[in-house]
């Protein structure tokens, strides 16, 4: 029987002020567990992070990216960071140069995004899979992911990061059109297609020159589009979301075939977690209280212990986005609460563990873990006078 995969926590709460008990000294504690630094002699380092773009600044923070790469220059590991291009020449609006993170930075498959290996796949659509060249170019892999909400499979982090991050745009693209694929709009039977288009009050359904389209991406299955069908000519299934899922789950297999299971980490920063991926190039509201930092070796154990850890936490509604609409479901993640059912986060999980991309059955070790609260006596505070300005 093989042994759990390890997943180490450093919660947000602090057991003191000390800068051994902080958020960065917990992130230290856990990059030193992982012992990056006893893997990199002498290798190259890819560390796979999302840059942000446009009016986004949740991305992981440059500080904690230096952190990382001063730990694998000392142990003589030569780093660089990747991701896509669009990404790549925003990088440096949030602070992400050579200079402040002590490495280059690199587009993951060239200027030209045409600098990559391919996989054939042929599923639903898409032929081949682009994975960028500077991937496959490392012998050791970091993933440090933001943990965040996404529009099209519920959330997003070490998985996501690697499934969509790794590829040409080409690619990407045609991995979000394989949830097109399976029929879901019988052109025969629809009398008033206009009128399916209307019912939806978030714009994720068009019709045009005769023609219905619903963007799955943004669809968080409502429904008020099949109550308005009389024509019995619109479904929306979980099989269309579901292959978005599991392309992702073939797409992460294929990066991590390109290295052994002693050269790739997996870092994932559960701060600032709002309702969409980075790549919106926006940051909204955090709908979740902040968490901490968790780190593995398993790509699937990470993830799976980070929506574990993130299930009983308060969605925080007010702000949550006007443009999407909370589902009061208590037995639905929080992510899946404002994507929709279909978009429930634990399907990667599950598509990812039958892909062998890793093990959802883990064994999660907190990192200079806070005491029970402690028992002090009653306190006597001073009380003073406060004046409120009204207002009006």
């Amino acid at each position: 029987m093989s042994r759990r995969p390890i997943v180490y926590f450093g919660s947000v709460r602090t057991l003191s002020t000390s800068s051994k008990h902080s958020f960065v000294g917990k992130y230290d504690a856990i990059v030193e567990k992982l012992d990056i630094k006893g893997a990199v002699k002498g290798k190259n380092v890819a560390i796979k992070l999302h840059l942000g773009s446009y009016l986004g600044f949740s991305t992981v923070h440059p500080f904690l990216v230096g952190r990382l790469v001063n730990v694998i220059r000392k142990g003589g590991g030569k780093p660089y960071v990747i991701d896509i291009i669009d990404q790549f020449a925003e990088g440096a609006k949030r602070g992400y140069t050579p200079e402040v993170i002590g490495c280059p930075i690199l587009p993951v498959a060239g200027l030209d995004d045409r600098y990559y290996v391919e996989k054939v796949v042929n599923y639903k659509g898409l032929k081949a899979l682009q994975m960028g060249g500077h991937v496959k170019d490392a012998d050791v892999l970091v993933d440090l992911s933001h943990v965040k909400g996404h529009n099209s499979i519920g959330y997003g982090a070490a998985i996501k990061n690697l499934a969509i991050g790794c590829f040409t745009g080409s690619t990407r693209g045609a991995m979000h059109r394989t949830m097109q694929y399976d029929k879901y709009w019988d052109k025969g039977k629809s009398k008033d297609a206009r009128k399916l288009a209307k019912a939806c009050p978030f714009g994720a359904i068009e019709y045009r020159k005769g023609e219905l389209k619903v963007e799955f991406d943004t669809c968080d299955q409502c429904m008020r589009c099949v109550m308005a069908d009389t024509d019995g000519c619109l479904q929306i299934r979980l099989k269309n979301f579901l292959s978005f899922v599991e392309i992702n789950a073939i797409a992460t297999k294929f990066v991590l075939s390109h290295f052994d299971e002693d050269e790739r980490f997996f870092i994932n920063v559960a701060t600032n977690i709002t309702e969409y991926c980075d790549c919106w190039g926006m940051t909204t509201g955090q709908i979740l209280p902040d968490l901490g930092v968790l780190g593995s070796s398993d790509a699937v154990a990470i993830d799976k212990a980070t929506l574990d850890l993130l299930a009983d936490l308060p969605l925080i509604r007010e702000n949550v986005s006007q443009n999407l609409e909370v589902n009061d479901d208590p037995n639905l993640h929080p992510f899946a609460r404002i994507h929709g059912p279909y978009k429930d986060p634990y399907n990667v999980i599950k598509f990812a563990e039958r892909y062998g991309v890793g093990s959802s059955k883990y064994r999660l070790e907190e990192v200079l873990p806070p005491i029970p609260e402690p028992k002090r006596t009653a306190a006597r505070f001073p009380k003073i006078k406060i004046r409120t300005k009204r207002r009006g």
